[in-house]
């Protein structure tokens, strides 16, 4: 019974030392002891206000690390990517560009999985149709200067307010002389015109007809040639 007394006694002498102590003091070990004493003492608001004070780096530093590994996943999968054709479309509607990309995809034999066509619908006009909106006409800069954009379809007023930037491909050139024949009155020398219709119930536009450019800076002429040719059938 006396010895049992004693350690009761030793371990509240230790306890009371640790209490006391100053924390620089303190070993790694007996630190340790401490927390669990003192959340042990808390309710369950006074422990996560507790975590949270004294482990707030540690958890921020568990959250980055995890957002840099998602990240660097997409970074991953994106590298992997190869976009084939890039079409954008000025003032689309709510219509089903995926159905396009895959119709696309088809045509032009894409058949890698990470082969991606990308059908762009984010441009739109000014009230007028003669130009883009403020922050359209950013977008399109960006893109043609980054040439993400390898043909373009748009309102005939659009292309005629476009024509002077000089940004369109030579169509015969693009095309090939066969091809350019086959599309008669349609085309000329910067763009091909083709009947709403044809699109329509991908793009869900409001105008009629659309306008065609291949960009002069395209990165994948020969896939637009591809689709292009599809239109002549």
């Amino acid at each position: 019974m006396d010895e049992k007394r004693t350690e009761e006694t030793r371990g509240e002498n230790k306890e009371v030392s640790l209490k006391d102590k100053h924390e620089s003091d303190l070993t790694p070990k007996e630190k340790r002891l401490l927390e669990k004493e003192k959340l042990q003492s808390m309710g369950i608001m006074g422990k996560l206000e507790y975590i949270w004070m004294y482990y707030k780096p540690a958890i921020f530093g568990v959250i980055g690390a995890i957002v840099l590994i998602f990240v660097g996943i997409d970074l991953y999968q994106n590298a992997q990517i190869e976009e084939v054709l890039n079409v954008a479309v000025i003032n689309a509607g709510l219509g089903d560009p995926t159905a396009l990309s895959e119709e696309i995809r088809e045509i032009i034999g894409a058949e890698g999985e990470n082969q991606e066509v990308s059908v762009q619908t984010n441009l739109v006009t000014n009230a007028e149709g003669d130009d883009f909106d403020y922050y359209s006409r950013m977008a399109y800069v960006a893109k043609i200067q980054t040439q993400e954009i390898d043909i373009l379809i748009m309102p005939e007023q659009t292309y005629e307010a476009l024509l002077k930037d000089g940004a369109f491909a030579d169509m015969k050139e693009t095309l090939g002389e066969e091809l350019y024949a086959s599309f008669g009155d349609s085309v000329d020398e910067t763009h091909l015109t083709v009947d709403s219709s044809i699109l329509g119930s991908e793009l869900a536009v409001d105008y009629d007809p659309l306008c065609i450019c291949v960009m002069a800076n395209a990165r994948n002429p020969e896939n637009a040639v591809k689709w292009l040719a599809s239109l002549a059938e």
